[in-house]
């Protein structure tokens, strides 16, 4: 399979010095996955949100649409009901830490700390390990690269980034921000938690709605890993 991991490559190995030694024990950012099929990868993060994730997850219902999440460990708990349904309705749990913090800043130690705090809080709560981490931000250093290897997760970032975070954006300009943007095998980046949730719905429908008629079907991060 191969993964395509685009202007990261440079980036790593201006952080990563003897790149060719530190490979093997290091996990390689995916944004996106090289293949020929129409198929695309739609990402929440930083929820669970007890009020825009359930609405996510009943338009993603109607839509026929699977997605994965990744979820923020202090928001997860105590909200084990919203990640056990996300689990029954077919879509992905990923980890995205246990909060929010500057990654910037954080040693290798505390990105694994963040990891695994926020596994057990997942695994609490579904009885699954999950696959996939994003650090908050789509951060990337060595001390990132290195923990989320030793954690043993893939490192997925994305490929198409609408910034419905932005409060500034409306769901037209998220929607315009797509339009025609997409490709196959690309992730793209939503959120369900944080800011400007209202937005992001009102962009999500019209959003699948375009890739549809375009022919494209939509699967989980871990799915669209295993397609070759």
């Amino acid at each position: 399979m191969k993964r395509f991991i685009g202007l990261f490559l440079s980036l790593i190995i201006i952080l990563v010095p003897n790149w060719g030694q530190a490979a093997t024990q290091q996990a390689t950012p995916i944004l996106k996955i090289d293949t020929d099929e129409k198929i695309v990868a739609i990402t929440f993060d930083d929820g669970p949100d007890p009020k825009y994730t359930p609405i996510i997850l009943e338009i993603l219902h109607e839509q026929g649409v699977r997605a994965t999440f990744f979820v923020l460990g202090n928001q997860a708990e105590g909200n084990d009901p919203l990640l056990q349904w996300m689990v029954k309705a077919g879509h992905e749990i990923g980890n995205h830490g246990y909060s929010h913090p500057n990654m910037k800043k954080l040693t290798r130690a505390e990105v694994y700390t963040q990891i695994k705090k926020a596994e057990r809080v997942i695994l609490s709560a579904t009885g699954k390990k999950p696959e996939c981490y994003r650090p908050p931000g789509g951060v990337i250093t060595p001390a990132i690269l290195r923990a989320t290897y030793e954690a043993g997760y893939e490192l997925i970032h994305w490929s198409i980034d609408p910034k419905d975070w932005k409060k500034s954006r409306t769901a037209e300009v998220i929607t315009g921000s797509l339009k025609n943007k997409v490709g196959a095998g690309d992730i793209v980046l939503f959120h369900d938690g944080g800011v400007n949730q209202e937005e992001s719905i009102k962009a999500l429908v019209p959003f699948i709605e375009d890739l549809r008629e375009q022919g494209y079907r939509f699967v989980t991060v871990s799915e669209m890993m295993e397609m070759e």
